[in-house]
């Protein structure tokens, strides 16, 4: 008999700044065979990124032939650039026994959630905006103005978060670490 726990595929969802990307390397640190998606993208990259490692850097048009062919499972707009997995990227990830991280938006965890009921939802929230704004800022990766637009949308991202299976508060890290790893654990 094979006691081998089916791969999790983890949604992480949340408002710019509240921490998912640091989230999820906390996470997949602490846990062997977990991976997190390489989304694809058509926004430039942000200084120390690489192509293939943090996301799949790709064209408008690349991407349109993407969703043309019925190779993204989700994809959305985001601040002005698309976004979106492959469907390729979680089936190699499951085939290979391996729990996988996405960190999309609420319109990507709702279009994985349809095809996926299975997929563990998390949202993740900063302990208040100002925090999420500091974070944006500190992170020293992004404009004046695109800070400001993400910011602009803070309030419509908070109002999905009950369309998730778990919300988190990342006021710390080690517990807000420890709270996925419970969930995971469960799962």
């Amino acid at each position: 008999m094979n006691n081998k726990k089916k791969p999790v595929i983890l949604i992480l969802s949340g408002p710019s700044g509240a921490g998912k990307t640091t989230l999820s390397h906390a996470l997949i640190a602490s846990i062997p065979d977990t991976i997190i998606a390489k989304s694809h993208t058509t926004r430039s990259p942000r200084p120390g990124e690489k192509d293939g490692e943090d996301y799949y850097f790709v064209s408008q048009k690349e991407f349109q032939q993407l969703v043309q062919d019925g190779e993204m499972l989700e994809y959305a707009e985001v601040y002005g650039h698309l976004y979106g997995t492959s469907r390729n990227t979680l089936l190699q990830a499951i085939n290979k026994g391996k729990n996988i991280i996405l960190d999309i938006d609420w319109q990507g965890a709702r279009r994985i959630k349809k095809v996926y009921p299975e997929a563990i939802s998390v949202y993740i929230l900063p302990p208040a905006e100002r925090e999420s704004k500091a974070r944006l800022i500190s992170r020293q990766q992004d404009s004046p103005e695109t800070i400001q637009s993400r910011m602009s949308t803070y309030r419509e991202q908070l109002s999905h978060q009950s369309e998730y299976d778990y919300v988190i508060v990342n006021d710390n890290l080690a517990e807000a670490t420890l709270e996925l790893r419970k969930i995971l654990a469960s799962s």
